[in-house]
This record gives C-alpha cells, sequence and structure tokens, in this order.
C-alpha cells in the first residue's frame, strides 16, 4: 500500500470523495467506461512490478480503443466523439501519439472529456511515465467563470502594468476545460491526487504550441472543503469571512484560471532557460510564485472581481487558507508548496499576517493587495529581467531548498499527512476510496 502514496510519511488520512454515476451518458457508454478504468489498473499494474510483456499490454491497449470506438459511436456530441477516436488512436504509440495529444488539445466537447495513456507523475515521486485514464462531464457554470477571466483579461494585464509601472505582456496561453470527474483509474488515481492536468505535456509532449488545462471541480473543491477549510479557526473567521459553500467554485476557479494565465506573463526580453540552467528547482519555484501572484491580482481585478461578483476580502482569506495547504505539503518537496512559502515568508515579513498558530493567527485584509502588489515586484527583478545575479540572491533567501539553518518554514504549522480518495460508483463494488 505504501507504494502509492507520496511525499513519504509516517501516517496517511484519506479522506473520502465520492464520484457519482453522470446522469447525462447512455448505462451502455458508463459500461464500457467501467471496463476501460480496470484494463487501465490492469496496465499500471503490470509498470508496478516491473513487467515487461508486450503481448498482454497490445492486448489491453487494442481493447480498450475497441471500447472507446465503441463510447464515440454513442456520443452525441461531434467533439466528444473526435476526442474518444482521437484517444484510441494515440494510445498505439509512435507520432500517432504525438499528433492525436495536439488534436485533443484543440477541442471543446461538450458531452464528455477523457483520457487514456500515460501520464507524469508528480516530480519528486518519479520522473517516469505511467498508465492512467480519467473521465468526466463538462461543468458549463463554472466554464463560464474561466471564460469571463478569458474575456477580461488583456484588460486586467494592462491594469496590472501600469499599476506596477512594468511593461508586462502575455505569450499565447492555454485553453482551459472544467469538468467534474466520475471515473479515475492507474497512476492518475494513485496519491497525492491532482486536481488539474497540463495537456499534453503532462502526456509528454514538450512545446507543443497548442495547450489545455483540464480541471476536476470537484476534486478542487474538495481539496479545499477537506483540507484547506481546517484551517480557518486558526484565524477566528466567522462563516460569513469566508466564501459561502455556493460561491467557493467561483473563486477557486477565478484563481486558478488567473494563476494559469499568470504563466504566461512576461516581459519582452524574459527567458527561463538560463534560470533553469543555474538551479532547474529554484527556476521552479519561482516560476510558481509568480503564477501564484500574478493570477491572485488578476483575479481581484476590478474588471473580473465585479463581473463574477467576488468579494476581495473573501478571496484574500481563501487564498491564504489555500497558501497554507499548500505549504503543509512540503516546502521543499513541491514547487507550489515553495511557492507558498515565498509569498506567507514575505507576508509575515511586511506584518500583514502575524502572530502564531498558539496564539491565533491574523491577516490584514487591507494591506494584503499592496503587499502581493510588492511581492509581484521582487518576482519581477528576480526572474523576468534576465539578472541571474539578483535570481541567485532571491532564491537563495526565500526558496525553501537553500534555506539550511534552523528557520521555521512552517510557520508554527505541522506537515500535512491528508490526501483525498475516490470512491467511484461507476467502479462495481467499490466502496474504499483506497483500493
Amino acid at each position: 500500500m505504501s507504494s502509492i502514496f507520496w511525499p513519504p510519511s509516517m501516517q496517511h488520512v484519506v479522506r473520502t470523495v465520492y464520484l457519482p454515476t453522470p446522469e447525462n451518458l447512455a448505462p451502455s457508454i458508463v459500461e464500457q467506461i467501467s471496463k476501460i478504468l480496470k484494463q487501465v489498473d490492469a496496465l499500471r499494474s503490470l509498470q508496478g512490478y516491473g513487467e515487461h510483456i508486450p503481448l498482454v499490454t497490445d492486448a489491453l491497449k487494442k481493447d480498450i480503443a475497441t471500447r472507446l470506438a465503441e463510447v464515440s459511436a454513442q456520443l452525441e456530441d461531434v467533439d466528444s466523439r473526435k476526442a474518444a477516436g482521437f484517444i484510441a488512436e494515440g494510445l498505439m504509440g509512435g507520432e500517432m501519439f504525438s499528433i492525436m495529444s495536439k488534436h485533443l488539445s484543440e477541442l471543446n466537447e461538450r458531452e464528455l472529456v477523457g483520457h487514456v495513456g500515460e501520464l507524469s507523475t508528480w516530480l519528486g515521486k518519479s520522473r517516469k511515465m505511467f498508465y492512467s485514464a480519467f473521465f468526466g462531464t463538462p461543468n458549463t457554470g463554472l466554464q463560464c467563470v474561466s471564460d469571463c477571466v478569458d474575456e477580461h483579461f488583456t484588460k486586467a494585464l494592462q491594469c496590472l502594468a501600469q499599476t506596477l509601472d512594468v511593461p508586462l505582456q502575455a505569450l499565447p496561453h492555454c485553453a482551459y476545460k472544467i469538468i467534474d470527474l466520475f471515473g479515475i483509474a492507474g497512476e492518475a488515481n494513485y496519491f497525492p491526487k491532482h486536481f488539474a492536468y497540463f495537456m499534453p505535456e503532462d502526456q509528454g509532449v514538450k512545446y507543443s504550441p497548442i495547450k489545455r488545462t483540464i480541471v476536476f471541480a470537484n476534486t478542487y473543491r474538495n481539496l479545499y472543503e477537506k483540507i484547506a477549510l481546517e484551517q480557518a479557526p486558526l484565524f477566528n473567521w466567522e462563516l460569513g469571512d469566508l466564501p459561502a459553500s455556493n460561491e467557493i467554485e467561483r473563486y477557486l476557479i477565478t484563481w486558478f484560471r488567473g494563476h494559469d494565465l499568470g504563466h504566461s506573463i512576461v516581459l519582452q526580453d524574459t527567458s527561463f532557460g538560463q534560470l533553469s540552467k543555474h538551479d532547474r528547482w529554484g527556476s521552479m519555484v519561482i516560476q510558481e510564485a509568480l503564477a501564484d501572484v500574478f493570477g491572485f491580482l488578476i483575479s481581484v481585478d476590478e474588471s473580473i472581481a465585479g463581473s463574477i461578483g467576488l468579494d476581495s476580502a473573501k478571496m484574500t482569506r481563501m487564498y491564504v487558507l489555500e497558501l497554507l495547504r499548500y505549504l503543509r505539503r512540503g516546502p521543499r518537496q513541491f514547487p507550489d508548496a515553495g511557492s507558498a512559502y515565498i509569498q506567507l515568508r514575505i507576508l509575515h515579513d511586511a506584518g500583514v499576517i502575524s502572530g502564531t498558530p498558539i496564539t491565533g493567527l491574523t491577516v490584514d485584509t487591507d494591506r494584503f493587495i499592496d503587499t502581493m502588489r510588492i511581492i509581484a515586484q521582487k518576482l519581477i527583478k528576480a526572474a523576468l529581467v534576465g539578472d541571474l545575479a539578483q535570481f541567485e540572491r532571491f532564491i537563495d533567501i526565500y526558496c525553501p531548498h537553500r534555506i539550511e539553518d534552523e528557520e521555521d518554514l512552517m510557520f508554527g504549522l505541522g506537515s500535512c499527512g491528508i490526501t483525498l480518495g475516490y470512491a467511484q460508483q461507476i467502479v462495481e463494488g467499490c466502496i474504499d476510496a483506497v483500493q
């Protein structure tokens, strides 16, 4: 059992997320997908045992491809049908896999979104690709939220550039697809759970001009409600201080779409290549920090927050809880946890976040956004202007993998051993989150 968990821990607490069978899909489609999930689990198990049996793996992949073709034939939405066909063709590997992966990223499925094939896992856990599958139905309500962010992004970026007095610009960015997950198998169903995949990069296709992020909305919500929200009592916040249950997904998706777009924000001569050659982990951490901070500042921009109906103080408090959730995963084990440390460290040094978990923590919401702008300016100087000396100085002070003394990387908090596990109605007899 321990081999499917990461990072290493004496104890893992699994909190169950129930994935119901979608009502809009025909039972025959659901049945085929259920069988595909079990076959992908078999493919992943063969990899886990180090077995290389071409006849078995090829037979499984051919059978999965046949089932996908049957699913495709029963779907009504054109792009959903195309997607199932592309996945089936891509299963056979080679050049066809890369071509099909790019074609998938161009689609806008309205009935079924899926993946079957190898996916990358958590950096640190393994650099290998492992067989995985997931299926979900499009979440049209949250897609509208994401589309609203896209609609106002250019204006929000112009405003941010003027406020920071820096000529920021955006590279071509990836598309966004938000789904409700109902079935998952293979490596993707191991621990910890991703709530988003970046396609086709996570499929091993690097530097594709066409990209798409697939977000599991129900997984993301559960990460917040089952893990992040537990830290709210540290701040003595009342129920009305945070987004209500029927609002939280709008806040989460707005920020995360901002984060995704934040990865595209650069200066004219920005190049992350030299940063990676100098310190690859430091480069990854600082890029996540840039995306986080840009994403937050974009999400509280008046044009976006006003259109979606977000309260900046509630967004701030939710964001702090998310930073703590990321941090407690291990600031030296995940780049996004290292990013959370950088932000919390500067916010703490500025007195915007103060106190201790024992005496109680406070957040100065009136100063928070201005301090995030200061963090943005520090990060821009460290990573976007092409000054390697500034980058080195910054990561030496703020990146957890460079901090060797006894400084408290957790701000008085312990590490978090909580992880999500899926109980899938689509998988017959599945009543547990750990299989």
